[in-house]
């Protein structure tokens, strides 16, 4: 009955081992952002000003793009990267600020299918 138990144990140790190293696997890209995860404001206005300038923009999609890279990930929407600041930045002002990514993000979250 013991050999039983430990047996179980160690099947159950190895199993929950196995699915916290998938988890790692999914780490952090350095910026605060899992990769399965949306970026968030805060990840991609660098300076903190509370605005996103083109620039910032840029360098975050490139950053995302070639971890993507390195992690043998699809490039997900990387054909669409081209103008989407432009989309982003209802203004025009050359800026997003919160609220356009909010709205842009709100927006895209209605386009995908259930």
């Amino acid at each position: 009955m013991n050999r039983y138990i430990v047996s179980v144990l160690l099947g159950c140790l190895s199993v929950s081992l196995s699915v916290y190293a998938a988890g790692k696997g999914n780490n952090q890209m350095g910026m605060g952002m899992g990769m399965s995860q949306a970026p968030v404001f805060e990840d991609i206005d660098t300076n903190q000003d509370g605005l996103i300038s083109k620039e910032e923009f840029e360098a975050f999609q490139t950053q995302r793009q070639e971890q993507r890279k390195e992690e043998g990930r699809l490039m997900k929407n990387s054909a669409y990267s081209e103008g989407m600041f432009e989309s982003i930045d209802a203004d025009q002002d050359g800026f997003v600020d919160v609220d356009e990514f909010t709205m842009h993000r709100g927006s895209m979250r209605g386009a995908k299918p259930q």
